[in-house]
């Protein structure tokens, strides 16, 4: 009878090894799951500004590949619009928020009806120091400052337009963010921002808005004639403007 109980004891143990093995990968793969959730799907927004300045500041030299932009569709949906909403501004001045390697500074001056000048505003050095050497032909038709969204070092109404894409849902926050952009706004002058959508916008818990919601919530501001346009995928662009 010994030797027969000694012989079972090996297949009371198995299972409970085997339960400890798929509790252990079980939550590695949850691990893993929040991890891509706080750094790849949402950037670092939740982990707070500084890890999602690292972030973007470790990928800067690969950014414009990552995005792969696409020249005819940029000039299509970037400059166009902006060009055409500032038709009756020559020497129009714009301020794009976060504007990273330089994306809309790039694609505005080059568009042949814009004769404005433009800032390109980061808190991302790296990001700044690509899209100023990238931009350096243009000479004092660009400048960028080293700033966050929340604070913009600039004097009431100094600006025809200012842009901010693909960026305000890694704000710390959001209403903010939309305040200093208004408030930096000449009187009649546009605000071009975008707004996260698909089914990867609804994972920044506490920071989705529906298209309505969003619309509603920009006129908060006192923006007028606010419409939405389809964009990306991921993203749809917005605009409003500022009452004259």
């Amino acid at each position: 009878m010994n030797l027969i109980r000694h012989q079972l004891q090996p297949s009371t143990v198995e299972p409970s090894l085997f339960s400890w093995v798929f509790i252990l990968l079980a939550g590695i793969a949850v691990a893993g799951a929040v991890l891509y959730w706080l750094l790849i799907t949402t950037e670092g927004v939740y982990l707070g500004r500084r890890v999602v300045v690292w972030l973007y500041d470790i990928t800067a030299h690969r950014y414009d590949n990552i995005k792969e932009f696409d020249d005819e569709a940029e000039d299509f949906f970037v400059a166009r619009p902006l060009s055409y909403h500032l038709r009756d501004k020559p020497a129009a001045r714009v301020l794009d928020v976060a504007t990273g390697t330089g994306r809309v500074p790039h694609y505005l001056l080059n568009a042949p009806t814009f004769n404005g000048r433009v800032i390109g505003l980061d808190p991302a050095a790296k990001m700044l120091a690509l899209a100023a050497a990238k931009l350096a032909p243009f000479g004092n038709r660009v400048s960028f400052v080293r700033q966050t969204a929340d604070h913009l070092p600039f004097p009431d109404c100094s600006f025809d337009a200012v842009t901010c894409l693909e960026s305000l849902e890694f704000f710390p926050s959001v209403e903010q963010a939309i305040r200093e952009m208004v408030r930096v706004l000449k009187p009649g002058g546009v605000l071009m921002v975008t707004r996260r959508r698909g089914w990867e916008a609804k994972a920044f818990l506490g920071r989705y808005r529906s298209r309505e919601d969003f619309e509603l919530f920009l006129r908060g501001f006192g923006l007028l004639e606010v419409n939405t346009q389809p964009w990306q995928v991921d993203y749809a662009q917005v605009f409003g403007r500022k009452p004259a």
